[in-house]
């Protein structure tokens, strides 16, 4: 039974002496569902993932990301695959404008690939933000000054290789790329160095040396698909970009991830909130890429479906997106954030079951006297909403482009405990059960209260 006495026992100087006595009936006291075992998320057979990586050229990709120029910058592991991520952008921006197909709904695409870009813009921003303001991050971006002597070509401050600016001198995609320029300009205001992709800069920052960190040359030798000779189908393009944003950034979420976890052991738990909040700001981020899927063309779509020999098998569990190792260690990664609530609340776990990590959460809540700690527990359960609602999307998104009956893996009749393995992750119970709680009971306290609010 909870113990809904916890408010006298608390320490005066942690409730203000004006705050209504919060009691509580007994006969109202709210019924909670008990939380049962979440969901065994596996990736698909081996020999599908093999092709998945095989496809989008994984291997290459993760060389990429992995690499490491500037030992001094501690930022480079997260920023970038996020960079990397946006020249992608930049290159499919640049196959919807060539694309010759009379049927293609070029207006929306072009407006929903400005909408990809410039909110990867606003992401990479606000990383570059946090990043001089964490002291374990600060210093070591490799910049070029303005002030340098710019006919040497080791100091440019401007992108060569980046498609972005060819992109603002063409007719065709002028005035797209112009606004994204004009974008950077903007989210990079709060920070001391722009990106140098060609924006205005018009307080003369210096600029980041964007060639030598996200090296596009190498990115744009990767944009051929294996099956190019024998696939002739321009989605095929479409699809193959789509899935390496998709990629590059769910590589980004695991690097914030691992830092978010050494920032909680070493108590930096503004820190943590930052990139718990960068995290969920991805997995939307997400959820955009894969509603590109939306604007492909139905019959093309399906037709290359069937050219890559990309089905659902009938004794394959998995859904289309486990294909993707790094997105299941992703989810794995953001659902094991629930065993840092204890740490954070300084408690340990009851061993009998009992409430110890709720009644420290109420308190934590009521008191606000450790703000960081509510900060970072709201960010966690944030993440936990952002995760379930892409995957949700994506199961919507799966059944338009694909039909219900492939999206569900060709079982039909599905009843609640037989769903797939996609629909049981947003149907599962809240993975911070203590937090739930807390909040539930602490609202029934509210509202069963003396004092009325008018």
């Amino acid at each position: 039974m909870v113990d809904l006495h916890w408010k006298s026992k608390m320490p005066a100087s942690d409730m203000s002496s004006k705050s209504p006595k919060l009691s509580i009936p007994a006969k109202s006291l709210p019924s909670l569902q008990l939380p049962f075992r979440t969901t065994d998320i596996s990736h698909a057979a081996p020999a599908l993932c093999a092709a998945y990586d095989y496809y989008l050229s994984l291997p290459q990709l993760r060389t990429l990301w992995n690499s490491r120029d500037f030992p001094d910058w501690n930022n480079e592991p997260i920023l970038k695959p996020a960079l990397q991520a946006l020249e992608v952008t930049f290159r499919f921006l640049s196959i919807v404008f060539s694309d010759p197909r009379p049927h293609s709904n070029r207006r929306e695409w072009y407006r929903s690939i400005e909408s990809l870009a410039i909110h990867q813009i606003e992401i990479i921003a606000m990383l570059c933000e946090d990043e001089e303001l964490n002291p374990q991050t600060r210093g070591g971006v490799p910049t070029a000054d303005l002030t340098v002597d710019t006919t040497n070509n080791e100091s440019r401050s401007y992108s060569e290789a980046s498609l972005l600016p060819r992109l603002a001198t063409w007719y065709k995609s002028k005035d797209v790329a112009q606004r994204i320029l004009l974008t950077v300009e903007c989210q990079m205001r709060r920070c001391s160095y722009t990106l140098g992709l060609g924006e205005p800069n018009l307080a003369g920052k210096p600029s980041l040396l964007y060639d030598r960190v996200c090296r596009p040359s190498e990115i744009h030798a990767l944009k051929t698909t294996p099956y190019d000779e024998r696939v002739e189908n321009y989605e095929n393009h479409a699809v193959h970009a789509t899935h390496q944003i998709a990629e590059s950034w769910i590589h980004t979420s695991r690097m914030l991830l691992e830092r978010i976890t050494d920032a909680i052991l070493s108590k930096r738990l503004e820190q943590a909130a930052e990139d718990c909040h960068a995290v969920e700001r991805i997995w939307k981020l997400l959820a955009e890429v894969e509603d590109l899927h939306l604007m492909m063309d139905p019959d093309e779509f399906l037709r290359l479906k069937n050219q890559l020999s990309v089905r659902s098998s009938s004794g394959e569990t998995a859904s289309f997106c486990f294909r993707s190792k790094e997105l299941v260690e992703l989810t794995k990664m953001c659902r094991d954030l629930r065993h840092r609530v204890p740490e954070i609340l300084e408690v340990e776990v009851d061993p009998k079951g009992g409430p110890r990590i709720q009644e420290a959460a109420m308190k934590l809540y009521v008191s606000k006297s450790s703000f960081e700690k509510v900060h970072l527990l709201q960010a966690m359960q944030a993440i936990e909403a952002a995760m379930k609602r892409f995957f949700y999307a994506y199961k919507q998104v799966l059944t338009v482009v694909m039909g219900s009956s492939e999206a569900n893996g060709n079982r039909v009749g599905l009843s609640c405990d037989s769903c797939d393995s996609l629909t049981q992750i947003f149907l599962e119970p809240t993975y911070f059960p203590s937090l739930d709680a807390a909040k539930t009971f602490l609202g029934y306290l509210w509202d069963n209260n003396d004092h009325k609010w008018p």
